[in-house]
């Protein structure tokens, strides 16, 4: 173990106790004898050093491994919300005038949560074989991708041939390159172009670690957390006029591909964070900071390669410039093909699963419903007498 510095005092329990300190790092001699904390004045420890607890998330496990097998019952949520009621509150039921489905989910129910936890883990390795992920563009860093991206692209690529048998020097090679990122410190010299590559690099660490299911990985990226808060918000912070730029306004190609580079990376980062707190903790507090966001959700304009296909796309194409998360003009005039991955999540999130598997259906849709239809099939044996109508006639039309 290294000495500290002879200016380093002795640790904080062996004051404590009134006994000698030999100063060693990471822990004194007495302390790891006795199994205790040891922390020293003026050193903070880092990420790589962070203690990790045995967390007992058993609901989270069984969604992160076995998404089809939970309940996805948040009755937390309901509590908190019922707990702030005055005692002689009484809660009235849902009136049956209503209608079956409202515009815009106001919650995310189980087959949403599934659908987006099993989407964002896809998108490393959709990063790794096709070169592009649904917020990252590969126009935007194609003559000098940044350090930050060529060690998150890396990572993506051992991630992805991980196994059982080396799954230990995988993850020691990943941790290594995201701890070597977050403990940048000269950020104030980044441009916002330096900002978005880093955020994007972070996001990337976060989704390999976060649902991965390796206790000690899901810990570091906790950890993470409020490095990519601050980085996130400092782009939002830096971009705000270049965030305007659409497709009507735009003086160039890549003007408007880093804006909405920038965009789509902001509701990714505020997306996740929500996402992930609403499956440890059962609620999520982010949903007024993403509805607050906006991006173009036509896939033709996001795909385009050159200033010439995407100049083709936006004469030919509509853009469905989604203000504040509003889909209504994409269900309205869209087909499955006009959106990519990142917009179908998106919906899927707002508009609920049955909304966008309807969609897609009448469209008939190229790609995959956003569930697999075989479920729908062995749920009308279960379904109750009383099912509503329309319900039944939904899964009846499913192949």
């Amino acid at each position: 173990m290294a000495d500290i510095p002879n200016r380093r005092k002795s640790c904080g329990a062996c004051v404590k106790g009134k006994r000698r300190c030999d100063a060693k790092l990471p822990k004194c001699q007495r302390c790891a004898k006795k199994g205790i904390d040891c922390l020293y004045p003026g050193i903070n420890p880092s990420i790589s050093d962070t203690i990790i607890p045995e967390l007992d998330f058993p609901w989270l496990e069984v969604l992160l491994h076995a998404p089809e097998a939970w309940n996805g019952h948040l009755a937390e949520q309901s509590q908190r919300i019922r707990n702030t009621l005055a005692p002689d509150t009484e809660v009235l039921p849902l009136p049956d005038f209503l209608p079956y489905e409202g515009p815009t989910q106001t919650s995310l129910a189980q087959p949403e949560m599934t659908f987006a936890v099993r989407e964002f883990k896809t998108f490393p390795e959709k990063w790794v074989k096709e070169g592009k992920a649904p917020f990252i563009h590969p126009q935007l860093f194609a003559s000098n991708m940044p350090r930050s991206l060529q060690d998150a692209y890396s990572a993506c690529a051992i991630y992805s041939t991980k196994t059982e048998q080396n799954s230990t020097v995988a993850f020691t090679v990943i941790e290594s390159k995201a701890n070597e990122l977050v403990r940048v410190t000269r950020t104030a010299n980044w441009t916002p172009l330096e900002v978005l590559a880093a955020v994007q690099s972070l996001l990337i660490f976060q989704i390999i670690r976060l649902f991965d299911g390796d206790i000690r990985q899901r810990t570091l990226a906790e950890a993470a957390e409020p490095v990519l808060e601050q980085w996130t918000q400092d782009l939002r912070d830096r971009t705000e006029k270049e965030v305007v730029t659409t497709t009507t306004n735009a003086a160039s190609w890549r003007a408007w591909l880093f804006a909405e580079s920038v965009r789509r990376t902001i509701a990714m980062s505020y997306t996740l964070k929500g996402m992930y707190t609403l499956v440890k903790n059962g609620y999520c507090t982010m949903g007024a900071a993403i509805t607050s966001l906006s991006f173009t959700a036509q896939r033709a304009l996001w795909a385009a390669s050159s200033m010439f296909e995407w100049s083709a796309a936006v004469r030919d194409n509509i853009p469905f410039w989604c203000q504040n998360m509003q889909f209504d003009s994409v269900l309205r005039d869209g087909k499955s093909w006009d959106v990519d991955d990142f917009g179908i999540v998106m919906m899927v999130m707002y508009k609920g699963r049955d909304r966008i598997d309807e969609w897609l259906q009448k469209g008939n849709a190229e790609r995959n419903a956003v569930f697999n239809p075989d479920l729908f099939a062995t749920m009308i044996e279960t379904m109750p007498d009383e099912v509503h109508p329309d319900m039944l006639q939904y899964v009846s039309t499913l192949p």
